[in-house]
């Protein structure tokens, strides 16, 4: 009788509409179903419309258009999934038809609707009463829902929700007597939940009200979805009490989700993923196949496990936003450099602040960058701004250039053991031993780098300079000494290149940059234009006044 009425009300709406128009827009119109016709078949909708009902009107896809927009551009596959939902609550593949909007709710929304309405014992559930799921739960009182037999005169809401929570001892549940003239289902759900939770986790009342607040899916959650999710959390993840009571979202969150996580995700930066769950419960908020996404870029962008564990946060985003920001983040200079140091995903998460950070950097001349002033305080990055001279962390050179270097036993104590011999070993760009290290590697073993990583401070174009003169002299390419622009020492003339180690050739650079600066570690400073930059002479300047 249902579908009858339905048809009915479809083809007669649609008649009344055509006789109110002009002769004119008559006319207009039917060719325009003519032309339509053929195209129902590419709209999956239409197409199970049919294949349903039976019949097909005329006019159904001039409806769709004007009523349900969004119904035609779905695919099989989604209204599949809203008809697998909706077949678990007794709701046909043709009562869904009659009301196309059914398809267009978000799925998981709809499931929760449907299963609130049966834990309120519906007499029945059809596709209109999910549509008007809030109207229903929130505007109508329990007497009028009784009035429209949508609920029998005998149900006692309150007694049946209590019921949902078969652990929970009966002397410890407090029935209130609701009203059924002046009461919602809404009201009557929160209060049993309510007491639920207090005798669960021991929260308060203004803890369960900010819950609501700031946990929207909690008042709409199904009661056994929210017994679930404890458990889970409770009992699979571990979480303790005091965790789940400081995240409302834990309660609120979806178990069916939660449970395809701890199926499908084994470990997360190397660490087992209920491990990385309690150290970020926010990561329930997400997708699984999101997280999985996620994972896999940071694989693609070569972040490390170590990286990873340094901020989990990560996980927690959308998998086109982690994207976006590791594309344009990876064509920057500077994310280059630091893109091995463990923190660099601090860079990700909180993408909008590092540019800002980094342009103000520039603005300032500031050479000496680190990741460390990107990631400290507001009040500490911006004492580094208005700071007279610059230095760099100690502990990003020395991840930068362990990282860079396959070294059997080297570690960031031992690069800094060595660097420390040098006084201005704080005070070179990141970026100058970045590409030292890159151009060293295509000559030098990187046992050979290690053993003398100071030269790593010098600058690029001068260590070139005297390190391809030193090969071509050892290769038998004597010539160099006449047309070279580079000045050797002239006890040099007793020694036999051919036997020179590469090790040795470097400890020759690094003695002829600096001969010329009495070996004072000023040859670190780039003069090949002319001068020193201005921080440069700035830094050398409070240096002097501070050995003065």
């Amino acid at each position: 009788m249902y579908l009858v009425r339905a048809i009915q009300s479809f083809n007669t709406t649609t008649c009344t509409k055509v006789h109110t128009f002009t002769k004119i827009a008559v006319h207009f119109i039917l060719p325009v179903r003519n032309q339509n016709r053929p195209y129902c078949r590419n709209i999956p909708f239409i197409g199970l419309y049919k294949r349903v009902i039976g019949t097909l009107p005329d006019d159904i896809l001039l409806h769709l258009e004007k009523k349900h927009p969004k119904v035609i551009s779905l695919s099989e596959e989604s209204l599949q999934c809203t008809l697998q939902v909706l077949n678990k609550f007794g709701i046909s593949a043709a009562d869904a038809c009659f009301d196309p909007h059914i398809f267009c709710m978000n799925p998981i929304s709809m499931d929760n609707y449907g299963e609130i309405l049966k834990e309120c014992n519906f007499t029945s559930i059809l596709p209109s009463h999910i549509i008007r799921y809030h109207t229903l739960v929130k505007s109508r009182t329990i007497a009028q829902l009784k009035e429209k037999g949508l609920l029998r005169d005998d149900v006692k809401l309150e007694e049946i929700l209590h019921e949902n929570f078969h652990e929970w001892p009966k002397e410890c549940q407090q029935p209130k007597t609701f009203q059924d003239t002046d009461t919602n289902i809404l009201t009557i759900r929160m209060s049993v939940l309510e007491s639920y939770l207090q005798w669960k986790l021991c929260i308060t009342t203004d803890e369960f009200r900010k819950y609501c607040k700031n946990y929207l899916p909690l008042k709409h959650r199904p009661m056994c979805d929210i017994k679930e999710a404890l458990n889970i959390a409770e009992n699979d993840i571990k979480f303790n009490m005091d965790t789940i009571r400081r995240n409302g979202f834990i309660i609120s969150s979806d178990p069916t989700n939660t449970k395809l996580i701890l199926e499908n995700v084994d470990t997360l930066g190397g660490v087992d993923v209920r491990k990385v769950i309690r150290s970020e419960p926010a990561l329930l908020k997400n997708n699984y196949r999101a997280i999985l996404e996620i994972k896999k870029l940071l694989m693609q962008y070569n972040i490390s496990d170590d990286a990873q564990q340094h901020y989990f946060k990560i996980y927690c985003m959308h998998p086109r936003t982690v994207q976006e920001r590791l594309e344009q983040l990876s064509k920057l200079a500077e994310y280059k450099i630091l893109c091995t140091n463990p923190r660099v995903l601090y860079m990700v998460v909180h993408e909008r602040k590092m540019m800002n950070r980094l342009n103000k950097i520039r603005a300032a001349r500031k050479q000496c960058y680190s990741l460390n002033n990107l990631v400290a305080s507001t009040k500490l990055f911006n004492t580094y701004i208005s700071s007279f001279g610059e230095k760099v962390c100690s502990k990003d050179i020395a991840i930068l250039i362990s990282s860079s270097l396959n070294v059997q036993g080297i570690t960031n104590k031992s690069v800094l053991d060595k660097l420390r011999k040098h006084k201005y070993s704080l005070h070179i760009a990141l970026n100058v031993i970045g590409e030292n290290i890159h151009r060293l590697k295509k000559l030098f073993d990187d046992d050979v780098i290690f053993d003398n990583c100071q030269i790593l401070l010098y600058p690029v174009l001068e260590l070139e300079k005297f390190i391809n003169c030193f090969v071509k002299i050892r290769n038998g390419d004597t010539s160099v000494k006449e047309t070279s622009k580079v000045e050797l020492d002239a006890t040099y003339s007793t020694i036999d290149y051919r036997i020179l180690t590469d090790s040795q050739i470097l400890s020759l650079v690094l003695y002829e940059i600096e001969k010329k600066y009495h070996f004072s570690g000023d040859g670190i400073w780039n003069r090949l234009e002319g001068g020193m930059t201005d921080t440069q002479i700035a830094n050398k300047k409070l240096k002097q006044s501070a050995n003065n």
